[in-house]
């Protein structure tokens, strides 16, 4: 998908609306590392939010330029920082294709995930797998610092399990061998 119909197919998949960049890019980072078909092209590299792909912002001004998704911006109660609020757009009501039923079933799971976790989850499985970092955990803790309190690496390697993803997949398969 091109021109940002994948965009727009992710946010339709998520129910019409979507919450936060963050929680966009890392939803498809973690669509491609399942397998997702439609997110094989996107290339990653790290960022200060963990894995970013900037075909993906790419796609998302030709979903914006071609109205197949509207951006509105608010500012946070808690500290006035801008996040995004993505909902289809007019252009969006024929154009769009549908994600394969798995796809669309995963980000209707993730959509409604706190976004620290999502993050968390993608970092963790980018510094094990594409940095190759033994201890990726302690990497973790220091590029994430307070990000990995009060239970929020917990749930997210637990996202990880559930999605079949290392680096916590590999770690449960070595323990029952």
């Amino acid at each position: 998908m091109t021109d940002g119909a994948f965009v727009a197919a992710l946010v339709k998949a998520a129910g019409g609306r979507l919450v936060g960049r963050v929680r966009l890019q890392k939803i498809a980072y973690l669509l491609q590392q399942v397998g997702l078909e439609e997110v094989r092209d996107l290339e990653w590299s790290y960022h200060h939010y963990g894995p970013y792909s900037e075909k993906l912002d790419e796609q998302l001004i030709f979903a914006k330029l071609f109205n197949l998704i509207d951006e509105k911006r608010r500012p946070r109660s808690s500290d006035g920082a801008l996040y995004s609020i993505f909902e289809l757009g007019q252009g969006a009501k024929k154009k769009v294709p549908e994600l394969p039923e798995n796809g669309r079933h995963l980000v209707q799971r993730l959509r409604d995930e706190d976004s620290i976790i999502l993050e968390l989850a993608a970092t963790a499985h980018w510094l094990s797998e594409k940095e190759q970092i033994a201890d990726w955990r302690e990497e973790l803790h220091r590029r994430k610092t307070w990000k990995v309190e009060d239970g929020r690496l917990e749930k997210a390697l637990e996202l990880l399990k559930d999605l079949g993803l290392p680096p916590v997949a590999e770690a449960q398969a070595a323990t029952t061998r």
